[in-house]
């Protein structure tokens, strides 16, 4: 596990190789470190300033590789000295390519953004934070965990807590939003390839109508994530010769320090330079400290010069009464006070109420208690301020908490009676109208009425390369029908994909036709409604010149569909129905563009 610099929290963790030696790459908000294994200390440290570039291997390579070029930053206005570059190679070894991908992926987003953010003239107070670092400090900081971290101000995410989504140009905390959304809707990212990186559409435009998503993704961002309730209970598994084996993860040893706070302690004063970690450890699992609560029997526990002074730190701790402050307590919650004497009994504690005959079962209570108080906090976030209660107000809590709402007097409500001044003509609106009779007997003599006459009435003539004075909330309102019709659609027929048995990779082709095609289409409808100009034209150009890609598209999933296998359905003609009402929209989009030039040559 990384030892943590201050105010240093994990971001990502990979298992890597580096010449030839296996290890764990770790990506932190300071700086890109490498451990070999069973190692805490970086064998390999890039902080963020000092990053200059990086270079990854092909899709199709046996080996799936990151190689990172490091070295001091330049000085102002000089360029950087390559011949002076430190390159460090890591490597995934894994059966699993698409899980090494997406592993090496996460690494080079974060690389990305310390890029763009140098480019953008930002990385200056992001990059400085890691700060100078000694041997001393990076020995002190080296027990503070990714999770204490996050738990501070400084966790990852707040960041976004004032970003300003829809600037133009966009900040560099929206830029990094849009990234993570890309990396997380892959469907989204083929798309975006599709319509931004191709040059049909500008960044903006793609992400003005996905403002919603950005927002969502900054929100869940700067969710933390609070403390797992589930108890820490470290089994063993039994191998083949007979001995037990404990498996400690990074995660399962973060859980430790922060139910045990000795063992932390503990962990900080003696590893590496008194006994590697790994021994410590094993050491651990081998302790009374360890032990005590597990079994009936912990004597036979080896008796640990580090874990025994956990212990007595410990019950130093539980056996001091006064580390909890009483005078917060109301005297309905406080077990030692009581108000009324047992006139048979006495005021003698039970036997109930001691603590516990045996050591072991003082132990485990403590844990359960020690266990329950970090979900607490967790959930409570801050600890709250509350001043010690005064006798007035504790009269006051007692008697809320003591009245019973049914044994009290009903209290009638006090009601306003309703005066009507002219009572005579309280009622006319109850009776018929005359007007409303020969209304009705007029259009009863009119005659039989023209269909014709009606219709001429209700036609709307328009031209569709004017822009529309007032469009009011028709977009919204159809919007809004349309969610609603799909919502119905959905809930009548909710796995129609898998009823049809289309298989996945057909499935997303078909999705990604619909997606490229419509968004096109939403931008040249866009481009038609307003008043022609030179660069309006030119774009709307651009865009009719890619239907033929997505048409084209849309062709070879038909083709692929044809020569796939299905049981009792036809394949191929399902998916160009699926596909023929994007094909129509493209062909009339490009007519309606076609029509729009020959009317603008022709005015010329």
């Amino acid at each position: 596990m990384l030892l943590l610099l201050p105010g240093e929290s994990i971001k990502h963790t990979s298992d890597t190789t580096n010449n030839k030696e296996e290890g764990t790459l770790y990506f932190t908000n300071k700086r890109l470190a490498w451990c070999k294994s069973g190692s805490p200390t970086p064998s390999i440290e890039v902080l963020h300033e000092h990053f200059r570039q990086q270079q990854v291997s092909k899709a199709d390579a046996k080996k799936f590789m990151l190689r990172v070029s490091a070295g001091p930053p330049p000085a102002a206005g000089a360029e950087v000295d390559e011949s002076s570059l430190t390159i460090h190679t890591f490597s995934w070894k894994t059966a699993d390519k698409d899980a090494a991908i997406a592993d090496r992926k996460k690494f080079v987003t974060e690389l990305s953004m310390i890029t763009t953010k140098r480019a953008m003239g930002s990385a200056g107070g992001a990059s400085t934070s890691g700060g100078q670092t000694t041997a001393s400090g990076s020995r002190a900081a080296g027990g503070q965990t990714g999770e204490t971290a996050a738990a501070g101000p400084t966790a990852e995410g707040d960041e976004y807590g004032k970003v300003k989504i829809g600037l133009v140009p966009a900040s560099a905390e929206e830029i990094k939003l849009r990234q993570e959304v890309l990396s997380k809707n892959i469907e989204l990212a083929k798309l975006h390839k599709s319509l931004v990186v191709s040059g049909l559409i500008s960044e903006d435009e793609f992400w003005s109508t996905r403002k919603y998503i950005l927002e969502t993704q900054a929100i869940q961002s700067q969710l933390r994530k609070g403390e797992s309730s589930t108890w820490l209970d470290l089994a063993p598994t039994t191998q083949e010769s007979g001995n037990f084996k404990y498996t400690i993860t990074p995660n399962v040893a973060r859980r430790i320090f922060k139910e045990f706070p000795q063992v932390k302690r503990a962990y900080i004063e003696n590893v590496p330079h008194v006994i590697n970690e790994k021994l410590f450890w094993k050491r651990f699992v081998a302790s009374q400290f360890f032990n005590r609560g597990r079994s009936a029997d912990t004597a036979r526990s080896s008796r640990d010069k580090i874990f025994d002074k956990c212990t007595q730190e410990e019950d130093a701790l539980f056996d001091n009464t006064a580390r909890y402050d009483l005078g917060l307590l109301t005297s309905l919650l406080d077990l030692t006070r009581t108000e009324e004497d047992s006139v048979e009994t006495g005021n003698a504690p039970d036997f109930t109420m001691r603590p516990a005959s045996k050591d072991n079962k003082l132990a485990l209570i403590r844990r359960f208690n020690r266990h329950s108080e970090i979900v607490l906090q967790s959930v409570l976030n801050n600890k709250r301020k509350v001043g010690p209660l005064d006798s007035k107000r504790a009269d006051q809590e007692i008697e809320a908490s003591t009245t019973l709402e049914d044994l009290e007097a009903a209290v009638e409500e006090k009601k306003v009676k309703l005066n009507i001044q002219d009572r005579t003509r309280y009622f006319t609106s109850m009776q018929s109208d005359p007007s409303d009779e020969s209304r009705a007997s007029g259009a009863q003599n009119r005659g039989p009425i023209d269909p014709s006459s009606i219709r001429a009435s209700l036609q709307i003539s328009f031209e569709i390369s004017q822009p529309v004075a007032s469009a009011g909330n028709a977009q919204k309102t159809m919007v809004s029908m349309l969610d609603s019709a799909h919502k119905a659609a959905m809930q009548r027929r909710p796995d129609r994909i898998q009823e049809l048995g289309i298989p996945e990779d057909l499935s997303h082709a078909v999705a990604e036709c619909h997606g490229a095609g419509t968004e096109m289409l939403r931008h040249l409808w866009a481009l038609l409604r307003l008043a022609p100009t030179g660069d309006r034209q030119a774009k709307a150009e651009k865009i009719v010149a890619a239907f033929d890609g997505v048409l084209k598209r849309i062709q070879e999933t038909i083709v692929k569909a044809n020569a796939s296998k299905s049981k009792g359905a036809d394949m191929g003609s399902m998916i160009e129905k699926m596909l023929q009402p994007i094909m129509t929209s493209l062909h009339a989009g490009k007519q309606a563009y076609e029509q729009r030039s020959k009317l603008a040559v022709a005015a010329a």
